[in-house]
């Protein structure tokens, strides 16, 4: 009788372990949706708006510290493509890596860079990601 009992405990815990994984995985798409929606908020920022607004994406301490350059008005993005999509460092923290092409209104001349990006939330409660180095400088 011992035995019968044995046998339908050891099918239930696999069940059991995949369903703590379940809510762990549920968790971990949820946060993966939070963070792609402030990287598409950023990218059509900075491709489409003005790249002094990127600096609104700054984790607001560093917001705080940190001068927008002028002649920001005189770019146009031309190009911002995502060469190294997020990836999760830990629960609060992402990097990703854009190309990014602009022109110099003025001038017409072509350049491009790379923007390492590091991405951070306060706890993993947070539904907010702010940037947390510094955005680069388009010269």
């Amino acid at each position: 009788m011992k035995g019968h009992l044995r046998y339908p405990l050891l099918l239930m815990l696999p069940l059991l372990l995949l369903g703590c994984g379940a809510v762990d995985t549920l968790k971990d798409r949820q946060l993966g949706k939070e963070l792609d929606y402030t990287l598409k908020r950023y990218d059509a920022t900075i491709r489409w708006g003005n790249p002094a607004d990127a600096y609104g994406f700054l984790k607001p301490e560093i917001a705080a510290e940190t001068l927008v350059p002028s002649g920001l008005e005189n770019i146009r993005v031309t190009e911002y493509v995502v060469v190294r999509p997020p990836v999760f460092i830990d629960k609060t923290t992402a990097a990703q890596t854009a190309a990014i092409s602009y022109i110099f209104e003025d001038r017409q001349i072509q350049h491009s860079l790379k923007d390492s990006q590091i991405w951070k939330r306060e706890n993993e409660g947070s539904k907010f990601w702010y940037r947390v180095n510094p955005i680069p400088e388009f010269k």
